[in-house]
């Protein structure tokens, strides 16, 4: 991994944060990944939600994490518009949340409204 993708990857989730929106405002998409079978990957979350999917600002920084996971995934890129009028609406009827850019230390999440409004002010 390239020093650079290596230094932003381990920032904090503050900063990733930031990087993230700033990304996916220029490109217009986000990364996910996927099972073969389709399945996105999901996290457990025993808190506040039944689930947490995981979203990143590049291939790359989803390669990290698809590489770290014990099972095989498969890295997409999905356009913001779908995300956000399509996947993230189903995301919260079944009561998810977003993980912006996690990595194995932290993250944020956020709901489909925060979201907008983070795009919304950029």
């Amino acid at each position: 991994m390239k020093l650079i993708k290596r230094f932003i990857f381990n920032r904090p989730a503050e900063k990733r944060l930031a990087y993230f929106y700033g990304m996916v405002a220029t490109d217009e998409q986000v990364w996910l990944l996927r099972e073969e079978n389709g399945d996105l990957l999901l996290f457990e979350d025993e808190d506040s939600h039944p689930f947490i999917l995981p979203v990143w600002p590049t291939r790359s920084f989803a390669e990290i994490m698809a590489a770290n996971l014990d099972e095989s995934f498969e890295v997409f890129n999905m356009p913001l518009s779908i995300f956000l009028d399509d996947l993230l609406i189903d995301v919260e009827n079944d009561g998810g949340a977003i993980s912006i850019f996690p990595n194995e230390n932290d993250t944020i999440l956020q709901t489909r409204d925060e979201i907008k409004e983070m795009i919304r002010n950029l």
